[in-house]
């Protein structure tokens, strides 16, 4: 047969059916389906089936099956094994539970099956783990009745007083759940905010259940159980929705929860609960009453089961000692209590709700070598931060805009805390919808880690000397929130675009000194790129006239000033002159289209007006383009009163700043 038949004990599935057809046999399981052909196949496996309960070996089974059926009952069986229809057990560890026990929870046992192995075991190690309900309200109640009929022996309840708590309704189920199971009992706990280190004393695991925003409440309890070693998964209802999860193990990480619920709030700031306090005074969701609370305990109960059988990679899968025994869900699951729509929302760390980490001058030698992150491959990082409730980002859309003559992408930026007043849309445009989108996405990053200020690491935070290299310690209020920011592929790319970006960021302070006329631009003798010529017929096309003025006297760089009969839309700076007036030509149209689509949601952000005793109009005041500079030249602009520019990286979350790592600000220090 090519096999020991003595390292085989074959148990059928309980979730296998088998079906008479024309062919033969129809078998299906939760797996799938097949086709058995042969006339008698059905019969024979309606023979063999009974047999199949893990008792035996493959062996033992062939012994007492006719010598002349041997062959064909061990080729059906494995068979059935090879298709996962059939289990091998013979490395199950043993168990304790009766056989009472194991009829009545027939089904729990066989949802563990499905996913890995040992489930009597493991079902009986859930059953007798004690498993602690705290909470309030109705919640409470219906938790108490799902971990009863989930075949929990023990289950310790300690309500708060926040909503009212039916005792007698718990006894209830209590007893309707012992009619089938007689050693189940609740024990009643004592519930006291000031020692929640006593409820998860001794627990295998917390489940915590909130009618309200007790978000204060849900922060403080994930420290308390994972500190005495047991995990711990909640749900928490704000408005009309139930937020569940996410699970975490025994010795896994504490703040998950806070994380998850900090993202949530800086795309929702308005939540109740968004200030990370208690609010017992706000009333229960008019949609949470009748079976809608049933199915949101349910919800909670079959987490916890699922994470103490070792489903979700819990210590039922090694006794808590493996390599998964500390991994923690990454998600919540929101349930809307007026649709019963359930949906996964995944989040990741968020810096506050966790332990700070100093600001390290170590980590800018490595990000000067770190390899280069393309437009391409920060978008498809960017996948791993985008969803609408939890995520750094919300969307990635086109939304309703115009998409002629530019494409525009708009990605909706979280505002992580609380410095933006809200979370908000930045937006790109480009040539093809790939490039807007990709372009969208890094200004997203860019603005994201503009007001992502930890400020607990301190009042000082380092940089680089732009052209020395050297480590310098700069005021943190002169870094956040910061309002002129850049990136590139690496690091030498993002230093010189922040340091342009510092030097645009002067145009209006140098236009309240200038005197005279500013030269204007003649185009025509200008070299231009193949894209700013596409963008000058464009122009030319939809007829929007449009002058340029040279302002690169007064910076010390490339610097022009975009102006059209509407007013002036774009002031760009560049250390090369041709990427300057591409830049500028682009904002020009780009500005035309938000105009005339009626759409400025998208357009250029305004900038200072050129006034009109500095726009010169005479022919022989035109001139030709200024020449490029170098970053040394372009730093002396900024400096020419003394001092130094320092690059500091805006990385106060690790999380982003691992998937975009060149997120810059260049922060002048005069003096």
């Amino acid at each position: 047969m090519g096999v020991d038949v003595e390292r085989v004990r074959p148990r059928l599935r309980g979730d296998v059916y088998v079906m008479r057809v024309p062919e033969g046999a129809y078998i299906r399981s939760n797996l799938g389906g097949s086709i058995l052909k042969g006339a008698s196949t059905y019969e024979f496996v309606q023979r063999i089936a009974p047999m199949l309960d893990g008792t035996r070996t493959l062996g033992e089974l062939c012994a007492v099956v006719p010598e002349s059926s041997r062959a064909a009952a061990a080729k059906m069986i494995m068979l059935l094994l090879a298709k996962g229809y059939v289990k091998n057990v013979l490395d199950d560890r043993p168990h304790t539970l009766s056989d009472e026990l194991a009829a009545t929870y027939a089904a729990n046992i066989s949802f563990i099956e499905y996913f890995t192995d040992s489930p009597e075991l493991r079902f009986e190690t859930y059953r007798d783990g004690p498993v602690v309900l705290t909470g309030s309200g109705p919640l409470l109640q219906a938790l108490a009745n799902s971990q009863l009929r989930a075949g929990v022996r023990t289950v310790p309840l300690a309500p708060f007083g926040e909503s009212p708590f039916d005792r007698d309704r718990v006894q209830e189920h209590l007893e309707a759940s012992r009619a089938l199971d007689p050693e189940q009992r609740i024990v009643d706990l004592e519930a006291d905010v000031e020692r929640l280190d006593l409820l998860a004393a001794d627990a295998t695991m917390v489940l915590h259940v909130a009618d309200r925003p007790m978000v204060e409440r849900a922060r403080r309890l994930p420290g308390a159980a994972v500190a005495a070693g047991a995990a711990f998964a909640q749900t928490v209802v704000a408005g009309d929705e139930a937020w569940i999860g996410p699970v975490i193990a025994g010795n896994g990480d504490p703040t998950a929860w806070e994380s998850a619920w900090r993202r949530l709030s800086a795309l929702a700031p308005d939540l109740v609960g968004a200030d990370l306090r208690d609010h017992p005074e706000v009333a229960p969701s008019g949609f949470l009453r009748g079976p809608t609370v049933a199915l949101v305990a349910n919800q909670l109960c079959f987490a916890a089961f699922r994470q103490l059988t070792g489903i979700d990679g819990g210590p039922g899968n090694d006794g808590g000692t493996g390599a998964d025994a500390g991994r923690r869900s990454d998600h919540l699951v929101r349930f809307d209590l007026e649709s019963l729509e359930t949906s996964k929302h995944a989040f990741l760390p968020h810096p506050l709700a966790r332990p700070v980490v100093p600001d390290d001058p170590a980590r800018l030698a490595a990000l000067t070598t770190a390899a280069p992150v393309g437009d391409e491959e920060l978008a498809r990082r960017a996948v791993d931060f985008v969803d609408p409730r939890t995520g750094v980002l919300a969307e990635v859309t086109e939304r309703d805009h115009e998409q002629l003559p530019l494409f525009v992408s708009e990605v909706v930026v979280s505002d992580p805390v609380g410095l933006a007043g809200g979370p908000f849309a930045v937006h790109g445009c480009g040539e093809t919808v790939v490039e807007s989108r990709q372009r969208a996405v890094r200004r997203a990053f860019e603005r994201y880690a503009a007001v992502m200020v930890d400020a607990r690491k301190g009042d000082r935070l380092h940089g680089l000397d732009v052209l020395t290299g050297e480590p310098v310690a700069v005021d943190a209020a002169q870094v956040f929130p910061a309002r002129t920011v850049a990136s590139g592929d690496d690091w030498a790319a993002a230093v010189r675009a922040a340091v342009v970006a510092a030097a645009n960021d002067a145009v209006g302070a140098a236009l309240s000194t200038a005197t005279g006329p500013l030269p204007l631009l003649d185009l025509d003798t200008a070299e231009l790129t193949p894209r700013a010529e596409r963008y000058r017929k464009l122009l030319a096309i939809v007829e929007e006239s449009f002058e340029v003025h040279d302002l690169s006297g007064l910076l010390g760089l490339p610097t022009f000033a975009f102006t059209t009969p509407a007013g002036t839309v774009a002031h760009v700076s560049d250390l090369d002159v041709a990427a300057a007036l591409e830049q500028g030509l682009e904002r020009t149209l780009l500005a035309y289209q938000a105009r005339a689509t009626e759409q400025p949601a998208y357009a250029p952000a305004p900038v200072p007006e050129l006034p009109p005793h500095l726009r010169a109009t005479a022919a022989p005041e035109r001139a030709a383009a200024p020449r490029s500079v170098t970053l040394e030249e372009a730093v002396a602009g900024l400096t020419r009163e003394g001092g130094r520019v320092v690059a500091v990286p805006l990385d106060h979350d690790a999380a982003v700043a691992g998937a975009c790592p060149f997120v810059v600000r260049a922060v002048v220090l005069h003096g």
